[in-house]
């Protein structure tokens, strides 16, 4: 697989946004690989961007097949900041909105973002714990009325 893995890394080499790297999980990186949960090798894992754990990949191991994946699912144009290649109308607008503050007023909106996504996150947990609860109910009641008819098509069996 290696020679497939080098040639994909070198069909990428100039993207901005797909990065093929690969770790030695027997020497300096036995942490990384530990961390990252892989337990047999060769083992592919991808990563989207927001994504600090990973996918593992499960497709084909030749060339074709990976460079296929690699097109399909990671190789998307991502935004230069300094340029504005790449970007969304949203993000475009979102660049011209901070252009031309000081690294420290950027410090201070990148610090605002980190808070509200993190408030957002305990949002969207808290309304999945709910959710959770009252699947768990509705799957308590359909459970009831599923023995109430039951019982009751036994009793409507011996009036009859």
């Amino acid at each position: 697989m290696a020679p497939d893995w080098n040639k994909l890394g070198a069909s990428f080499a100039d993207s901005s946004s797909v990065l093929i790297v690969d770790v030695d999980c027997t020497a300096d990186g036995e942490r990384t690989c530990q961390r990252m949960g892989v337990r047999g090798y060769p083992t592919i894992k991808y990563f989207m961007s927001g994504d600090k754990k990973g996918k593992d990949y499960q497709q084909g191991r030749d060339f074709n097949s990976l460079k296929q994946f690699a097109d399909r699912t990671l190789n998307k144009p991502t935004c230069d900041a300094a340029s504005k290649k790449g970007c969304a109308k949203n993000e475009v607008a979102f660049i011209e909105k901070h252009e031309g503050k000081s690294a420290d007023e950027i410090k201070a909106v990148f610090a605002e973002k980190a808070d509200e996504l993190k408030a957002v996150k305990a949002e969207r947990a808290e309304a999945e714990r709910a959710m959770k609860a009252k699947t768990k109910e509705w799957k308590k009641k359909e459970a009831a009325l599923n023995k109430a008819q039951n019982i009751l098509k036994q009793m409507e069996k011996n009036a009859a």
